[in-house]
């Protein structure tokens, strides 16, 4: 059942990520209160079956498994650098200038490998993050389960 609370934790994560990128670089009246939270889904669903793809080893492979628990940190710094670099992508050094055909207007947006890269590495963290629970709170395993 943990795998439902990680699906549900990336994309919550992923949404409230675009969401806040948009809020940050188009409204363009009720249209955008109507259609982005919906576009942002569509897009959080895509980037967290993307990363679920890609870290697929660390969920089949037992010994990848094994580290990616015992450096249970990891995802914590990935999801740091992630931010870190959306963050810095809409500082003025990286923003890019673009042209809104739809408004007619040039608006200033993130720089786009700074911001995915960042985006993906937060939810592949989000998706992946295994908190070592104390002992007191696992489940006492049988010998039979311990070896499977």
């Amino acid at each position: 059942m943990i795998i439902i609370a990680q699906l549900a934790v990336a994309f919550v994560v992923a949404w409230l990520y675009y969401m806040l990128a948009m809020v940050m670089t188009t409204y363009d009246g009720i249209l955008s209160m109507i259609l982005q939270p919906i576009m942002g889904a569509i897009f959080a669903g895509i980037a967290v079956v993307l990363c679920l793809l890609l870290g697929l080893p660390i969920r089949l492979i037992s010994s990848v498994r094994q580290l990616w628990r015992r450096l249970w940190w990891l995802p914590l710094f990935l999801g740091a650098v992630g931010f870190a670099l959306m963050v810095t992508s809409w500082l003025p050094p990286f923003r890019q200038t673009v042209h809104d055909y739809a408004t007619g207007r040039e608006i200033e947006t993130f720089q786009p490998a700074m911001v995915v890269s960042g985006y993906l590495l937060s939810v592949f963290a989000a998706l992946h993050f295994w908190f070592p629970l104390p002992r007191f709170l696992r489940r006492p395993q049988s010998h039979d389960h311990a070896q499977a």
